[in-house]
């Protein structure tokens, strides 16, 4: 099966574009992104325009409108990116339309997760066409102690090296090792707090795991 995400702005012909050029069957999903509060109706003619081709098409073709809360960007890419991870079959995902909040927040999940994306479309305002595009992999490969820290902070942050050694069983000098590296990696930051250090996840933190 298929599964298509797509921003989803005011014009459906983009989305039409990508249905025809890879083609769509029964079974397959089509994933529109839209902002958790909109006010326009030209949003709804949009989803419409789709939910009615989708059901001439085949009435198993699945349509879910996949609300972000456009507020809050960093809420936006962890939530994108969980919609990447759930999807099923081959993600054919289309980074072009919609809000410009969201696009980028939608970019920056499809980067972080280009090993699972089959096929990425960006529909170019210049020629009018819908191009397919190569996501380059940007992500680092995290060893298992250092996935173990990431989790052991965002249930506990803030936190400090003493606190996360306790909790899992490693040595402070371990920790230390293991922390600093992450901080080069910039998936966490360090706030001097008294005589230590406060450690708290940063949003790449949260991307790389």
């Amino acid at each position: 099966m298929k599964t298509y995400i797509s921003l989803s702005g005011f014009d459906s012909s983009q989305i039409v574009s990508l249905i025809v050029k890879y083609g769509i069957e029964g079974g397959d999903c089509i994933i529109l992104i839209r902002p958790e509060e909109e006010k326009d109706p030209r949003g709804e003619q949009t989803v419409q325009a789709i939910r009615d081709l989708s059901r001439q098409i085949d009435s198993s073709i699945d349509l879910k409108i996949y609300r972000v809360n456009h507020r809050n960007f960093e809420e936006m890419v962890v939530s994108l990116k969980s919609l990447i991870e759930n999807a099923k079959g081959s993600i054919i995902a289309n980074i072009s339309g919609g809000p410009r909040e969201i696009f980028l927040a939608f970019t920056i999940a499809c980067l972080s997760l280009s090993n699972k994306i089959f096929k990425t479309t960006s529909y170019s305002d210049i020629d009018r066409c819908l191009n397919d595009i190569v996501l380059p992999s940007i992500s680092a490969e995290l060893e298992e102690k250092q996935k173990q820290i990431l989790l052991d902070i965002i249930d506990n942050q803030p936190t400090n090296i003493g606190d996360i050694a306790k909790r899992l069983s490693f040595s402070e000098s371990t920790i230390s090792r293991q922390v600093s590296r992450l901080a080069d990696l910039k998936a966490l930051y360090l706030v001097p707090k008294g005589k230590t250090k406060e450690i708290r996840i940063t949003l790449t933190g949260k991307l790389l795991l």
